[in-house]
């Protein structure tokens, strides 16, 4: 996606920089879009498994908003190329996927509340990305525990989400 605009790749193009056959290809995916969606799950994976071993906040925590932010900033070029061809459906499965199988169970937040927060988190990271990140992750972290009327707190927690596999 570095040398070629999205609709111009070819799965031949896929597999000749990949060094594997057509046919290895289509035996894990369909489409382009099922592996660009299986490589962000796979980003998001890596999320809860760090998330696991570092000293996050629970749930709505500035710490963890904090984290998320920079952890998701480490593929910002990633993120951005999905955005730029419209792709922007893989990061919402992805994130909608990691709320109703991770957060809910463990938090018992209603669904609805769910998706909005996780809808609002990602679209601020976009918007973050977009404008090429002039505040920090703490300043926008500050901004979105204001804004769901919580006090602003700076000390980190143990992780809320241990025991469950990634």
């Amino acid at each position: 996606m570095d040398k070629k605009e999205y609709e111009k790749i070819k799965i031949s193009d896929i597999v000749k920089t990949a060094g594997v056959s057509r046919m290895t290809f289509y035996h894990y995916y369909e489409t382009k879009e099922d592996a660009l969606s299986d490589y962000f799950h796979e980003i998001v994976a890596g999320y809860i498994r760090e998330c696991r071993t570092e000293k996050i906040g629970s749930f709505h925590d500035r710490s963890s908003i904090v984290h998320a932010l920079k952890y998701f900033d480490q593929y910002e070029m990633f993120i951005g190329k999905l955005v730029d061809a419209k792709l922007q459906y893989i990061l919402w499965d992805a994130m909608n996927d990691y709320m109703s199988k991770r957060i809910m169970p463990k938090y018992k937040i209603p669904e609805y509340e769910l998706y909005f927060y996780g809808g609002a988190l990602l679209n601020v990271f976009l918007k973050w990305q977009k404008d090429q990140k002039k505040e920090s992750a703490e300043q926008i972290a500050d901004s979105i525990i204001k804004s769901m009327g919580l006090p602003v707190t700076s000390h980190p927690t143990k992780c809320e989400d241990n025991g469950i596999n990634a």
